[in-house]
């Protein structure tokens, strides 16, 4: 690892509570590995009351914050790849405007790219239920490597807050597809797995809070959409695998199931 490498942090924000924008940036500035730029993409609406208090309040923060509004809203993947655009960073992490990182996620994530064959590396995730107000930590058994045909089967990396990405590798698959519904990350990391590897930090380097807010996690129509885009667009490599074919049609049913529409879940099944 060398210290003088830039990394991007690129935050998304729409419509979120001024101190949920200002606990994301603080947990960037406070890293150990201090050659990072941040880069805000507000991508929130425009008659959104506090918007300009968000913006106050993180530009406030570090003359070194690069903000940057949309007029328009574009959602969630127009605005991470906006800020790809502005990001100088050889090496890019994501972080949404509702969760954190630990102290020390760039500097081990970083030393865990070993070898030049490696895209990305990942970490656990600590996950803040802020109903309930408990904390856990799911210890899985991940994986690295050649990933592909296991992302195909399930996204095991979870949460765009996760992974510090090589900008280059990111632009050679296309950034993110604007015309998904949800799931974009997730596809994000099975087209990088298809041509490079992956490495992984055994340690929940994200927090990831689980509050009342809007996630677009807990909207079923738009995970339907983004789960049905996903086996189209890689049919020819799900198909090919009954146990990757049965496993993403029966989260398919699952989500149907949530929605309270048996009919459809039915006909899958």
């Amino acid at each position: 690892m060398n210290s003088k490498e830039l990394v991007s942090a690129i935050i998304t924000t729409h419509n979120r509570k001024p101190e949920m924008v200002v606990r994301a940036v603080k947990s960037v500035l406070r890293q150990t590995y201090k050659n990072i730029e941040i880069i805000i993409v507000d991508d929130s609406s425009p008659d959104f009351i506090q918007r300009k208090t968000v913006e106050n309040s993180v530009c406030s923060l570090s003359d070194k914050i690069v903000y940057i509004k949309n007029d328009v809203c574009q959602g969630a993947c127009a605005a991470r790849n906006t800020g790809l655009k502005y990001a100088h960073g050889e090496y890019v992490g994501f972080l949404d405007d509702d969760d954190e990182w630990r102290y020390d996620k760039i500097e081990k994530q970083l030393a865990a790219f070993t070898d030049d064959s490696i895209a990305m590396v990942y970490s656990g995730i600590l996950y803040v239920d802020e109903v309930n107000r408990r904390k856990f930590y799911e210890d899985n058994q991940y994986e690295k490597g050649k990933m592909f045909e296991l992302l195909l089967r399930s996204n095991i990396i979870g949460s765009t807050s996760n992974p510090l990405i090589k900008k280059q590798c990111i632009n050679d698959v296309g950034g993110f597809d604007v015309s998904m519904q949800s799931s974009q990350d997730y596809d994000l990391w099975i087209r990088i797995a298809r041509k490079y590897q992956i490495n992984y930090v055994d340690a929940p380097l994200v927090k990831y809070h689980l509050h009342p807010g809007y996630r677009i996690t807990e909207d079923m129509d738009r995970k339907i959409k983004g789960t049905e885009h996903l086996l189209q667009k890689y049919s020819r490599y799900i198909n090919r695998n009954s146990e990757t074919w049965y496993v993403q049609h029966a989260r398919l049913i699952m989500y149907y199931r949530k929605k309270h529409d048996m009919k459809s879940a039915l006909s899958i099944w």
